[in-house]
């Protein structure tokens, strides 16, 4: 989705992300439709799979399990449920799958299992994914691997040519061309029960072709049972088929078959066997208007495709934008139960549950049907909605307690928008996407309880001069000291990991080293584990945030050589960056936060460590020294240069005070409880030319504060003060 090039105004507030636990983006908002006039929701509608244009998540298959089995109905266009006596399939299995009829590529067709697995988990590594059906020809069982699910045969080919550019797809599938298979099939008569179908059935797989179990309903209002061969792409592959069937089944009228009607087709998958004998039911269903519906014969639908999360109420399989979307239909209560478990823990105070659960359901029920066939997702694009295992007792107490409850103002419902972590203020909205909203102020926030208990994290230079991170709980203090007074600690155990920031995050903060059991290190100070309140991020090169920055389209010329904070809003966060003296370019300020690679807020400060150490003066008008820069003290890195918004030269500060540092209102630094133990030693040549984010919060700050909540919760205000804190102007009334 393109977002960056559209401005956001408060007209598109309906649809502001909670973003709360993201970093970074803020979608296009949109207005929503007619939302001001929604004021009860019954049901609610989650698109957990979706091809729209605010949010894509596609797979070809989806995967159900459910413990006490399936039933499974088909809908109307008209979202009615088929008039049929019983469900079209009653399922004991505990798993089945499903996608669309539709397009796709059978990239093999073999009898060894082994090959065709090999197969299918190379490509369930493409775009598009993969699955493998069993089926038995001429007494034989064959396996198919299938790529992708795609509305039109030509798209089946254009993907089908380019995972063929992948030489280890070449190489397993050189025993035969790949084959797009389609919707298209003849139809060899409906029968009375299934058992008469699957003699026929048996008919065809012994001549070697494919043919299926359709579930239909017929005129009746019954559910019947045909048989359909093939499954082609084009008439005329079609007319081949018919030929064979004719030849295995002389007397048998066959005909096309209308695919506008409702329909399921039964197979069998193997997709997750480890040897292609356990198969599980695999029901295509056809695309256009129909609304196939899994409803749980016991409570919980688990979901494969969404890291096999289970949830309350239905499922329906339908064909959107050409793709298979999943929609979970719940009761809006139900649904509740699990948005406020997945967004706050079991421990937290109860008025804190019952302000996240009034402010949950309201964001709900002000988006209106935002993805046309779905009111929200569950993700933090909306807000996080991780099913059943999130529950907590306490969160459905809260949730059943504010029943119907809604946050209102003069206009309506308001969208009630929340983060993780305010940092101690919330945001204006001014300084998140660029204008006013009457019910929407920076507001002090008591969000400091997300660092109480935090590790102890020690900064240490390593023996080759580099300086790092290692959790306190791995080294011990030997008592010997360095030149200067710091102290010599050694690892306790073997491989302890060394990271750039002081918290663990294998992905965007790896180790740069481990250290060896007793390995000796210089302890340079102490920081405390990097959390929702106060963080650090970094060090990061020039070179390195110039990349970060042209990833959000933004373009540096030349060496990064300063990055200089301009602008403020009203609660410290960062409004205006500047990037050797140019503005960097975002549509709205929290972009920022993209830009700059994911920062946890806007609410930072930006140091730069060793280029400019000491009592070194900085050169007049720079920013912050940044990469390219030479100059060095003799004097020691404990002090570093920072150049805050109406700033004309840099302020030189200890590096014992930058912790302190984004405190709303402050002119200067306080120093911090957390101080290093010694001054370090000067880093080596090559350690400068590094800019350090340090900042507080987590989120855009807009709105209520999870951890302010429970701050205020814990000072003894009841649900309705705390949101009554947060949102200027509201009422809390009943739907």
């Amino acid at each position: 989705m393109n977002w960056r090039n559209k401005l956001l105004t408060p007209k598109r507030i309906a649809l502001i992300t909670t973003a709360a636990l993201t970093f970074g983006t803020f979608p296009a908002l949109e207005p929503y439709a007619k939302a001001e006039g929604i004021k009860h929701l019954d049901q609610i509608r989650v698109a957990l799979l979706i091809d729209s244009t605010k949010y894509k998540k596609v797979e070809p298959v989806v995967t159900l399990t459910a413990s006490g089995g399936m039933d499974i109905n088909v809908r109307s266009s008209a979202g009615t449920a088929g008039t049929a006596a019983k469900p079209w399939a009653s399922i004991s299995d505990t798993s089945i799958r499903l996608s669309i009829d539709q397009y796709s590529v059978m990239m093999l067709e073999t009898m060894d299992y082994t090959a065709a697995k090999a197969l299918y988990a190379k490509l369930a590594a493409m775009p598009e994914d993969s699955y493998v059906l069993s089926r038995v020809k001429q007494a034989r069982t064959v396996y198919q691997v299938y790529y992708g699910s795609f509305s039109s045969k030509e798209e089946a080919e254009g993907a089908a040519a380019q995972v063929l550019k992948d030489t280890t797809v070449s190489a397993l599938t050189k025993s035969a061309p790949p084959v797009v298979k389609g919707p298209q099939h003849l139809s060899a008569g409906t029968y009375a029960d299934e058992a008469a179908a699957l003699q026929q059935l048996l008919v065809f797989n012994q001549a070697g072709l494919e043919a299926d179990i359709a579930l239909q309903e017929d005129a009746a209002g019954k559910l019947a049972y045909s048989v359909w061969v093939g499954n082609e792409a084009t008439s005329g592959q079609l007319e081949a088929v018919k030929q064979a069937a004719l030849r295995a089944a002389p007397n048998l009228p066959l005909q096309p078959v209308n695919t506008k009607s409702s329909y399921l087709l039964r197979r069998s998958d193997v997709t997750g066997s480890s040897n292609g004998s356990a198969s599980v039911p695999h029901y295509a269903a056809a695309a256009g208007e129909q609304k196939t519906v899994i409803h749980p014969k016991s409570q919980g639908i688990a979901v494969k495709e969404r890291s096999d999360r289970s949830y309350r109420g239905d499922m329906e399989i339908s064909t959107y934008h050409g793709k298979l979307a999943l929609v979970n239909e719940v009761p809006m209560e139900q649904y509740l139960y699990a948005v406020v478990g997945s967004e706050l823990s079991s421990g937290w105070p109860t008025e804190a549950l019952k302000a996240q659960a009034v402010a949950a359901r309201t964001f709900a029920i002000k988006q209106g049907n935002k993805y046309e066939i779905a009111q929200v997702t569950d993700t933090t694009l909306d807000q996080v909605y991780f099913g059943i295992q999130k529950e907590f007792a306490a969160g459905i107490q809260a949730v059943d307690a504010t029943k119907d409850e809604v946050l209102s103002d003069k206009n309506g419902l308001i969208s009630p928008v929340f983060s993780s972590n305010s940092g101690g203020m919330t945001a204006d909205p001014s300084e998140v996407w660029g204008n006013p909203l009457a019910y929407l102020r920076s507001v002090p926030s008591p969000d400091d309880g997300a660092e109480k208990g935090k590790a102890i994290w020690y900064r240490i230079q390593l023996s080759d001069g580099r300086t790092g991170y290692v959790h306190s709980m791995y080294l011990r203090d030997t008592g010997q000291k360095g030149k200067e007074g710091a102290s010599y600690y050694e690892a306790t155990e073997q491989g302890v990991n060394v990271r750039t920031a002081p918290y663990v995050d294998n992905v965007a903060n790896p180790s740069i080293a481990r250290l060896s059991n007793k390995e000796k290190v210089l302890v340079l100070g102490q920081e405390k584990e990097s959390n929702a309140f106060s963080w650090i991020r970094g060090p990061y090169t020039g070179n390195e945030l110039k990349s970060k920055l042209a990833a959000a389209d933004v373009i540096v010329n030349g060496d990064l050589q300063s990055l200089e904070i301009s602008k403020r809003g009203p609660s410290g966060r960062v409004t205006e960056l500047k990037a050797n003296g140019v503005v960097v370019k975002v549509p709205y300020p929290d972009a920022l936060r993209a830009a700059l690679g994911g920062l946890p807020s806007t609410r930072f400060e930006i140091v730069q460590a060793g280029s400019y150490t000491g009592n070194t003066p900085a050169p007049s008008g720079l920013a912050i020294a940044g990469a390219g820069s030479s100059q060095t003290s003799s004097a020691g890195s404990d002090s570093v240069y920072v150049l805050s918004g109406g700033q004309s030269q840099p302020t030189v500060l200890k590096v014992t005070d930058l912790t302190a540092l984004g405190t709303a209102g402050q002119s200067k630094p306080t120093s911090s409880p957390v101080t290093p133990v010694t001054p370090p030693s000067p880093q080596t040549a090559g350690q400068g030319d590094q800019f350090i984010f340090r900042g507080t919060g987590y989120g855009h700050g807009l709105g209520m504060s999870q951890w302010g909540a429970r701050g205020y919760a814990e000072l003894g205000y009841d649900y309705k003060k705390i949101l009554q804190s947060y949102y200027t102007g509201v009422n809390i009334t009943k739907e």
